[in-house]
């Protein structure tokens, strides 16, 4: 006669007592596993996803059953006493919720949960056997430039646009006219009302010809234009001559960072301003008369870097 086995000492769920779907299959109730008894198999229960029975059996004979409630009885892999499931030889214990690959009947467990046709190797345990739950990548926060690089037609082969977010400009060889630069300008369009942030980058400058120029043009290169120096951070507007800093002359390095805001809000003057910032430096206002439009007319500005010397190199920075 089937006899109904003593509550187990070790009861507990573990995360090898799971199934697909956190159904757990714990030993030592009526619902776990149950051996043979003289001629008598009694079929143990299967449990597919979320815990719902299947049909077909998984009760091998001569399985792993109780003794009393307190120790395994039979099982290639079964713990000896005083052992918790999942440290007797081979590492499983005879667990059937992890498929051990002991000998003779024992090697066809099968981890609980799994749909029929599911193999019998242990290399096939499911995730979430083992407590590690499957599912879609983590969503990462990615950050990308605020705008991308677009040279001119006219100087196409000037330069090269490269970077996943083409945020990498490089000038290609040295301009024909020695002293004179040529522009790149960014694809943002500033218009009033906005401010806009956006960092830049210097990873090379070529002894030859140092010089970059960065700040602002107009839509197409035109008017209004606010450019800084990068070997003396002096300061040019349209087509004015050049105007030194007023703090004395400083040069920008290979490696530093430089950060641009350009606050177009009109909040307290009637133009916008452009401000620089060199690494942790705090910011200098470089121009406070950039036109915002009058009588409904409206002007577009966008971000632009200007270079001459071959393989000069800038690149935009992620925004923050």
């Amino acid at each position: 006669m089937w006899q109904q086995p003593a509550p187990s000492p070790f009861a507990a769920a573990s995360p090898r007592e799971f199934g697909s779907g956190g159904a757990a299959a714990t030993l030592g109730s009526s619902a776990s596993w149950a051996g043979a008894v003289g001629s008598q198999a009694r079929p143990a229960p299967q449990f597919g996803s979320f815990g719902a029975p299947v049909s077909s059996g998984m009760s091998p004979a001569g399985g792993t059953t109780w003794n009393g409630g307190s120790q395994w009885s039979s099982g290639a892999c079964a713990p000896r006493p005083g052992e918790l499931p999942g440290e007797g030889e081979n590492g499983c214990g005879g667990s059937p919720a992890i498929g051990c690959g002991g000998s003779g009947s024992d090697a066809n467990w099968r981890p609980l949960g799994f749909g029929a046709g599911a193999s019998s190797s242990s290399s096939a345990v499911s995730p979430w056997v083992l407590g590690v739950p499957e599912g879609p990548e983590r969503p990462r926060m990615r950050r990308h430039p605020p705008f991308t690089w677009q040279p001119a037609t006219d100087f196409l082969g000037e330069f090269r646009v490269s970077g996943d977010a083409r945020e990498v400009v490089t000038k290609v060889g040295d301009f024909w006219e020695p002293g004179t630069v040529v522009p790149a300008a960014g694809t943002l369009q500033m218009s009033k009302g906005g401010l806009y942030h956006w960092t830049l980058l210097l990873e090379r400058l070529p002894p030859q010809r140092p010089q970059i120029q960065f700040g602002l043009h107009g839509v197409g290169h035109s008017r209004p234009m606010r450019v800084l120096s990068s070997t003396r951070c002096s300061r040019a507007r349209d087509d004015d001559p050049w105007e030194p800093r007023p703090a004395g002359d400083r040069a920008l390095a290979e490696g530093d960072y430089v950060h641009v805001q350009v606050d177009l809000r009109g909040l307290h003057l009637p133009f916008g301003t452009l401000s620089v910032a060199v690494n942790a430096e705090p910011p200098e206002i470089v121009f406070d008369d950039i036109p915002l439009g009058s009588g409904g007319a409206a002007v577009s500005t966008t971000p632009v870097i200007a270079m001459g010397g071959d393989s000069a190199r800038v690149r935009l920075c992620p925004a923050y």
